[in-house]
């Protein structure tokens, strides 16, 4: 795919076995599930510290939810559920290094669910693991990915008991008390001289607690937050925030020991936008323990006031891929460059006869920024492109690819940045699928890079898959071509008739 070099750890780790794989694939399904598609590992030993950790990094076909666990039962042992994921071209176990961990095993729950299994070769504790997902990037050639970290626990020296030592009985009856959630409170703070806001929400607790958060796009964006030894008090369960920053907050029990905490957020944020952290009680000031995220709210570079109708309206179209890059290659070798740029041209010729001005990123068999360009150069030109031209929308075009043959579909992906991103992505697979007649793989949420370093609302469209020799075939059709143009830019008038329904602001 794109032209990028990467150090071999990096690559080891982070790049997809395929280019192009972005999508759901076991048809029978409906929606397509994902599938866990290939398995790696490292173990990282920090020079300074001494510490060492084991990264383990499983490829999916498109997003999953994930949730882990620790048990001693059958032995030290991690448990990951996989929620919407299910096992594909992977073995059923994988050795690990043996000091960490032993094995990883993968095991299908049913057609929507599956399980990852690590026997681990020590019992470690909560904070010395971390799960999480990362989403999909073709810019740097990386699928969707699920990724575990486990710190190899630093070993305390035992002191000898004396012979004299008398081990008292446990009484496994009596567990210690957990600390509850008892009481939430929220506000914006606005700096007068930055004029940057940012929403503390505080979560009093009648003791300790341990917090592991981070960031999902999956249901749309969200902050959570695992709260080990804390459980649901007298707190409701979900608290309405300021709609700006972040819709609501809700809480949800786990088990006897754990709860966790949802933040529905606005707009998707970076990482570096949150921190979420603890706080101990404070008799003299008559506080108590407390759990405190603090979310940024991110300095909006547009503001959007849309309106109804396709006329006057500035859109960039970007054919994907070009010039030295082909794309996704399909069995009869059609080139995933040639085609988006054939549907790219029509779309360009359907906007203008419809009074809009059609920025084209390219319009020729080219690369964007120049010949022997970087991954990020290259995808960065096709969004200064947009940005330079004040774009009111950016539309990605593309083909899928994947090893299965037989699986087929439209998709869409956005990057919920403006508050509209997601309603484009809706209104445009919306058509698409209707116009195309081909299987209607929805939308989600994903970190490409053009739709994510793009000023306005934009998509990026899997038109169908190339990589399917019927879809190859009919990809390559004029009429075919006509028909998935027009259900773009029938998609793009229904987005702005939303849009200036919902009114102005980012």
């Amino acid at each position: 795919m794109h032209r990028i070099v990467l150090n071999l750890l990096l690559m080891m780790v982070f790049m997809t076995p395929q280019a192009g794989m972005a999508a759901t694939v076991n048809d029978s399904m409906s929606p397509a599930k994902a599938e866990l598609a290939n398995v790696r590992w490292l173990v990282h030993k920090d020079a300074v510290e001494g510490t060492s950790k084991l990264r383990l990094v499983i490829d999916t076909t498109g997003p999953v939810k994930v949730n882990g666990g620790l048990s001693e039962s059958d032995g030290p042992h991690l448990t990951i559920d996989v929620k919407d994921g299910v096992m594909g071209n992977i073995n059923d176990s994988v050795p690990l290094d043996g000091k960490i961990a032993d094995k990883v095993s993968f095991i299908n729950q049913d057609t929507n669910s599956s399980q990852i299994n690590i026997d681990l070769a020590n019992m470690i504790d909560d904070s010395d693991y971390k799960i999480f997902t990362l989403p999909a990037d073709r810019g740097s050639n990386n699928a969707f990915r699920v990724v575990i970290d486990i710190n190899k626990p630093v070993l305390k020296e035992m002191a000898s008991k004396p012979n004299n030592t008398v081990s008292m009985p446990v009484n496994k009856d009596i567990s210690p008390a957990k600390a509850e959630l008892t009481n939430v409170r929220w506000l914006v703070h606005k700096d007068a001289v930055e004029g940057t806001s940012k929403l503390r929400l505080v979560i009093d607790t009648t003791g300790p607690v341990k917090v592991n958060s981070g960031l999902s796009e999956n249901a749309g964006p969200q902050l959570t937050i695992d709260v080990k030894d804390g459980v649901i008090g007298k707190i409701s369960d979900s608290v309405s925030l300021d709609g700006k920053i972040a819709d609501k907050v809700s809480f949800i029990k786990k088990d006897t020991n754990k709860s966790q905490i949802i933040v529905d957020l606005t707009n998707m944020i970076e990482d570096s936008d949150y921190k979420v952290f603890t706080l101990p009680s404070d008799s003299s000031n008559n506080k108590t323990f407390r759990m405190v995220v603090d979310i940024n709210k991110p300095v909006p570079k547009r503001i959007f006031n849309f309106t109804q109708g396709l006329k006057g309206k500035i859109i960039a179209i970007d054919a994907g891929h070009g010039g030295s890059d082909p794309g996704a290659i399909g069995p009869s070798k059609i080139q995933e460059k040639s085609i988006t740029l054939a549907v790219a041209q029509k779309v360009k010729t359907l906007l203008e006869r419809a009074g809009a001005k059609v920025i084209m990123t390219r319009q020729t068999d080219v690369d964007v920024y120049g010949p022997n360009a970087t991954a990020v150069q290259e995808l960065q030109a096709r969004a200064n492109i947009a940005n330079v031209n004040k774009a009111d929308v950016f539309v990605s075009i593309h083909i899928n690819a994947f090893t299965n043959p037989t699986v087929g579909g439209v998709a869409n992906y956005y990057y919920q940045k403006t508050g509209y991103d997601a309603m484009l992505a809706k209104k445009i697979q919306d058509n698409l699928a209707q116009t195309s007649g081909l299987q209607d793989r929805g939308i989600n949420a994903a970190g490409f890079y053009v739709i994510k370093r793009t000023e306005m609302p934009a998509v990026l469209a899997e038109l169908g898959f190339i990589s399917n020799p019927n879809e190859e075939r009919i990809l390559n059709t004029l009429q075919f071509q006509q028909n998935i143009a027009q259900g773009m830019v029938r998609g793009l008038e229904d987005f702005f008739a939303q849009a200036a329904r919902k009114g102005g602001g980012s």
